[in-house]
C-alpha cells in the first residue's frame, strides 16, 4: 500500500471512530462546517476557470489543486471564498435562531464562525497564510515565512497554556490543543516533504 493510501486509510479510521463517539455531535458539526467551507473554495474555483477542480483527500482536508493557472486575483477569491462561506452560514443560522431558538442551532453556527476564523489565521497551510502570500510581494514572502514560524509558536505556546490552565470547560481545553497540534503537524509535514 502506498504512503497516500495508507494516510487516508487512517484518516478515514479516526474519522470513523470519532463518529462512534460523538455523543454531542460535534464532529458532526465540524464536518458539515468543513464541507461547506471546502464547497465555498470549490465554487469560486469553478467560477473562476468554469471547470471542475481536482480534488484530493488528506490530513488537511480536502485540498485544491491546479491553482497554477489563476492569477492572484483569482486566486484571493478563491482562498477568501472558503471562509465567507462559513461567515454566510454562520448568518443564516442566526437568522433562523431569531426565528426559533435552538441550542444545537447556536451551536452550529458558533462552530461555522469558528471554522472561518481558524482558517484566516496566517500560519501553515490555512487560507490567512495564503492570503497573506498572495497579498505580499515576492521580495517579502521570506521574511512573512519566518515571521508565520515564529507566531505560530507564540500561538501554540498562548494556546496549550490556556489548555494546561485548568481554568478553560473540559471541551474548550481539548479544542485549545487541537488547533496548535494540528498547525504544528502540518508545519511538520510540509516541511518534511520540501
Amino acid at each position: 500500500m502506498s504512503h497516500t493510501a495508507t494516510k487516508r486509510v487512517l484518516l478515514c479510521a479516526v474519522l470513523a471512530a470519532g463518529l462512534l463517539w460523538d455523543p454531542m455531535g460535534l464532529l458532526r458539526m465540524t464536518l458539515l462546517c468543513a464541507l461547506v467551507h471546502e464547497s465555498g473554495h470549490v465554487l469560486a474555483y469553478m467560477l473562476c476557470l468554469r471547470a471542475l477542480p481536482p480534488l484530493s483527500l488528506d490530513w488537511g482536508g480536502i485540498t485544491l489543486s491546479g491553482t497554477q493557472r489563476f492569477s492572484r486575483e483569482q486566486e484571493l477569491f478563491v482562498l477568501v471564498a472558503g471562509p465567507a462561506a462559513n461567515f454566510l452560514m454562520t448568518a443564516l443560522l442566526f437568522a433562523q435562531l431569531w426565528q426559533r431558538a435552538s441550542y444545537r442551532l447556536y451551536f452550529l453556527a458558533a462552530v461555522s464562525l469558528c471554522t472561518g476564523l481558524y482558517n484566516l489565521l496566517p500560519f501553515g497551510v490555512l487560507d490567512g497564510a495564503r492570503i497573506l502570500q498572495n497579498l505580499l510581494p515576492a521580495a517579502r514572502q521570506d521574511a512573512l515565512h519566518q515571521a508565520q514560524r515564529l507566531l505560530l509558536c507564540v500561538f501554540c505556546t498562548g494556546m496549550i497554556g490556556a489548555a494546561l490552565s485548568g481554568k478553560l470547560p473540559p471541551g474548550a481545553r481539548a479544542a485549545a490543543c487541537l488547533g496548535p497540534a494540528y498547525l504544528l503537524a502540518q508545519e511538520f509535514f510540509r516541511r518534511g516533504s520540501v
